[in-house]
């Protein structure tokens, strides 16, 4: 895999995997289209014995999917993830893939997910992937002075809305970015610990 370029092309839904054995002469490996597992692939990245692609559903307010593929394109397993998968990434030591679910509303308003964060334990191998789904309903506005709940009528488990996830090196800490909210909060990167810690101010 490290002669391997993988990403999305959200217009075709597709993963495209270049080989990159020539840096200076990337060639097209192989495409994999992402048209049978939901709505649009979101985001890709390299795990132990192949790729996982974060693809939300359609409608984008259903819980959508982790699809796990091996190194050519041949597709292993999926999941099933909160709504709006919008990042995918891996712990340092490739045993959990941790996914952001953004669960934006819908347009008008009258559907509006609730945000989450998935753990994937891919330790048992790719083809038998567990997943526990972390929602923030045990907060409320009280219990988060100065972040900014506004959706209409929005829970704060409604109002966060993950974007995306960074790991740390020894892989103990999941920091989580909430766009809306202009914050970050961290939590222990394995699913049975739930606590949370808000990081940081609302910006201008």
């Amino acid at each position: 895999m490290s002669d391997r370029i993988f990403f999305v092309n959200a217009q075709l839904n597709q993963v495209v995997a270049l080989n990159a054995s020539d840096p200076a002469n990337l060639t097209l490996a192989f495409t994999v289209s992402m048209a049978g597992y939901g709505g649009v692939a979101n985001s890709v990245t390299v795990v132990p014995g192949g790729i996982a692609v974060a693809a939300e559903a359609s409608p984008k307010t259903s819980p959508g999917k982790v699809v796990f593929f091996d190194a050519s394109g041949t597709f292993i397993s999926e999941v099933t993830v909160g709504a709006l998968p919008d990042m995918v990434t891996v712990t340092p030591n490739g045993q959990k893939v941790l996914v952001a679910n953004e669960g934006e509303p819908n347009d008008t308003y009258t559907i509006d997910p609730e945000g989450t964060v998935s753990v994937i334990d891919i330790s048992g191998g790719l083809a038998a992937p567990t997943v526990t789904t972390i929602d923030f309903t045990a907060y409320t506005p009280a219990m988060l002075p100065g972040v900014r709940i506004f959706g209409t009528g929005a829970t704060v488990a409604q109002d966060l809305e993950p974007e995306h996830i960074a790991v740390n090196d020894d892989g103990t800490k999941a920091f989580v970015v909430f766009q809306e909210q202009c914050r970050c909060a961290y939590r222990p990167s394995h699913e049975h610990d739930r606590s949370d810690h808000f990081l940081g101010h609302e910006g201008p």
